[in-house]
């Protein structure tokens, strides 16, 4: 099977329509066209609905399995070249970090100078993710995510403990008041990171709402770390962040009902296993390990 093919049919997906895929990638839409129906051929099923006179695209049941799985597929792809094309012993060659925006943003980014000054021969590529990665995903990239429970074939080095509680403006507290206690939390504008329970990116992030009978509608959803905390930081809401994620930011946020604890999350550097002896993984694994408590520290000083 051509891998191009299926990348071409992921870019397909994202983009939307192959007219639109066909700018982006410079490459004539009938060539687009006809890779898919070789592919189609091959995999016996049809990918795409096709309806006279629609310029976008519709994935079949079939086309959205094999949608879902190509990340994992095309990252044990990467991972493989990455491997072949690497030489350990010169501490040289490429390796893609999949993680969340806000970590990307906030953490990694202010790292980059001081990681190719460190290790000027690895390149290194990040891809964000706003949603939770199956443990199938992790057994296939690297990434930088909150820790599970042990996976088979899968390392998961603990970068930095993260500790979740509810914070707000200090305008919003001005405006609304603050909660005395947890089931004043039903009068107040709650902002959310998704609004059905254990299904995001840090696990029971909603642990504040359980058992508050707060209607799913009343909640304000933003998909986005970045995003909430720049909301609340307007004075729109409640978010329950971790302090950590808020420190990184930048921003000052008011700490509402410190006495409620929220879960902590360890956010660990996750790879397959048989990146165990590569060496280039070891050197992004100690300087992430001894970088990620650092960059925290020099945040509290400031």
């Amino acid at each position: 099977m051509e891998m191009d093919y299926l990348k071409i049919f992921y870019e397909l997906s994202l983009a939307g329509s192959v007219r639109k895929l066909s700018e982006i990638k410079g490459v004539p839409a009938g060539k687009i066209s006809r890779q898919l129906i070789s592919l189609e051929r091959e995999l016996g099923h049809t990918l795409l609905e096709r309806k006279q006179g629609i310029a976008g695209i519709k994935l079949t049941p079939q086309g959205k399995i094999l949608f879902e799985a190509l990340p994992g597929i095309l990252g044990a792809f990467d991972n493989v070249k990455t491997m072949m094309s690497s030489d350990p012993n010169l501490n040289q060659g490429e390796i893609t970090i999949h993680t969340t925006s806000s970590l990307i943003e906030d953490w990694i980014v202010p790292m980059l100078s001081s990681f190719f000054e460190t290790h000027p021969s690895v390149h290194l590529n990040l891809i964000s993710h706003d949603n939770l990665l199956s443990e199938e995903a992790k057994a296939r990239l690297i990434s930088i995510s909150p820790q599970g429970e042990e996976i088979e074939n899968v390392i998961q080095v603990p970068l930095l403990n993260f500790h979740v509680g509810l914070w707000a403006s200090s305008t919003y507290i001005e405006r609304f008041g603050c909660p005395k206690v947890q089931t004043d939390l039903k009068r107040h504008r709650l902002l959310v990171f998704a609004k059905d329970f254990d299904k995001m990116t840090y696990p029971n992030i909603n642990w504040h709402l359980k058992n508050l009978d707060i209607k799913r509608e009343d909640l304000i959803c933003i998909n986005s770390s970045s995003a909430l905390i720049k909301a609340a930081r307007q004075g729109v809401g409640i978010i329950s962040l971790s302090s950590e994620a808020i420190q990184a930011s930048g921003y000052t946020l008011v700490r509402i009902l410190p006495d409620l604890q929220g879960p902590t999350v360890t956010m660990c550097l996750t790879y397959p296993s048989y990146f165990k002896q590569n060496k280039i993984i070891k050197c992004v694994e100690e300087f992430f390990k001894d970088n990620f408590s650092r960059f925290l520290k020099t945040k509290q000083k400031k």
